[in-house]
């Protein structure tokens, strides 16, 4: 029951009681006349209501049925009901607790129309554990003046479609480009290289001026040269989006969006593609390879380039190759000797270690990184970051860097290179730390 109908009810307790203190018959009458209005406006909305749920469909679809673990997906979702007039409600997406809503809106006031009205759900969710899922269905919530009752509507026809979420990481390992597929700079004569690097099979499209003609007559198929030279590669450029969670400097933001937005411009026209990767922390949201349409690589920054919910955090985390320089620096003060009480606690602790050691493993976050450098033919990449809260995850970006041999390039707001940068050891491995204007 509502306010009114508590309020009733209240005057129809206190008109009893005072029928019978006073003896009243007229007290009496009119609570029972009240009592009877009350269960009759109960019969009312008892009618309407089962009339409403009766008008719900639902029909719902996911971007993919099959992803893995940590990629944000899209869901869309329409119901159609009807509301009688003096009637309100409001529908709620009842979501698996293993998935994190990342932005869009789960519930949608409903006006009341006679007519059947269809109002639609557009958000994007990121699962985080692994295994089969599906949206269980919806909360209906109706109300009137005196009433109001919430059901849950999670039968066949309101639930689904079912998600299957994979285990791994988002990256699986694939070939690395060939430099004969890389945009050529410099041109010797009408054919290109300075050499021949191989011989194939001619395919649809390819240059005729490259046909190896002996090597065709004498196999009486055509072949093709393929001649190295000089190739110009073009960045990786990696986007750190600030955790929605936590405070960050709007100004700063919009700015990295625009510089991003300009370099990923200028390789599309330099490279003829740009290769982007977007990550939050030590979550990967998507990866675009080697695109080649610009209206479709700013529309991906449009829709991406804003604060989103981060499913996996790392504070102050250190990898093998710290917990082990640890460990050499803890057994070269032991071997220095010195006060007992610095060598007790220094054997404590390199113990500790020690024993961290043998159970740690990589982060998925590492291998997904590694695989992605290794995927791509590249010598340099830049990140932009607006540097807010701990920097782990681009420490473990410079670290992977150096293995492939790519040069990182670091850019942040001026205000963080200031401040902060002079005691954080996670950028000064970069190749370069500067301010992005």
């Amino acid at each position: 029951m509502r306010r009114c109908a508590q309020g009733l009810s209240l005057i129809i307790i206190l008109l009893v009681s005072g029928a019978y203190i006073l003896d009243d018959m007229v007290l009496l009458l009119a609570a029972g006349t009240l009592l009877c209005g009350l269960l009759g406006q109960y019969l009312l909305f008892e009618y309407r209501f089962r009339s409403i749920v009766t008008s719900v469909t639902v029909q719902r679809s996911l971007e993919r049925s099959q992803v893995r673990k940590g990629t944000t997906l899209r869901v869309s979702t329409k119901v159609t009901v009807t509301v009688p007039p003096s009637m309100h409600a409001r529908i709620t997406e009842r979501l698996s607790p293993q998935v994190v809503v990342q932005d869009g809106d789960t519930t949608l006031p409903v006006e009341p129309d006679p007519n059947p009205r269809t109002y639609q759900f557009r958000y994007r969710i990121t699962p985080v554990v692994h295994g089969k899922m599906r949206v269980s269905g919806i909360s209906l919530f109706v109300q009137n003046v005196f009433f109001s009752h919430e059901i849950d509507l999670s039968s066949h026809q309101f639930s689904g479609p079912d998600l299957i979420v994979q285990p791994v990481g988002i990256f699986e390992p694939s070939g690395k480009r060939t430099t004969a597929e890389s945009r050529e700079v410099e041109k010797l004569k009408v054919v290109r290289g300075f050499g021949i690097r191989a011989l194939r099979e001619y395919y649809a499209g390819d240059d005729l001026r490259h046909i190896d003609w002996k090597l065709s007559a004498k196999h009486n198929k055509l072949y093709i040269r393929e001649y190295t030279g000089m190739v110009n590669l073009p960045p990786l450029i990696i986007v750190d989006l600030p955790w929605r969670g936590a405070p960050f400097p709007q100004a700063d933001l919009a700015r990295m969006v625009s510089v991003v937005a300009g370099m990923a411009e200028h390789s599309i026209r330099s490279y003829q593609f740009v290769s982007l990767l977007v990550i939050s922390g030590s979550n990967i949201i998507h990866f675009y390879r080697e695109e080649k349409n610009l209206q479709q690589c700013m529309s991906v920054l449009r829709e991406w380039m804003h604060p989103v919910e981060r499913v996996a955090h790392q504070y102050h985390t250190l990898d093998r190759a710290e917990v082990r320089a640890e460990i050499r620096h803890l057994e070269t003060v032991i071997l220095q000797g010195g006060n007992p009480g610095i060598l007790h606690f220094s054997d404590t602790l390199r113990k500790h270690y020690s024993s961290v050691l043998v159970h740690m493993r990589a982060p998925a976050f590492t291998g997904q990184v590694a695989r992605t450098f290794s995927s791509l033919a590249i010598d340099e990449c830049y990140l932009f970051s607006l540097g807010c809260g701990d920097a782990s995850h681009i420490h473990q970006l410079i670290r992977q860097a150096k293995i492939a041999d790519v040069m990182m390039h670091i850019r942040l707001p001026g205000a963080i290179i200031s401040s902060r940068l002079p005691e954080d050891q996670n950028y000064q491995s970069a190749n370069t730390v500067e301010a992005f204007a």
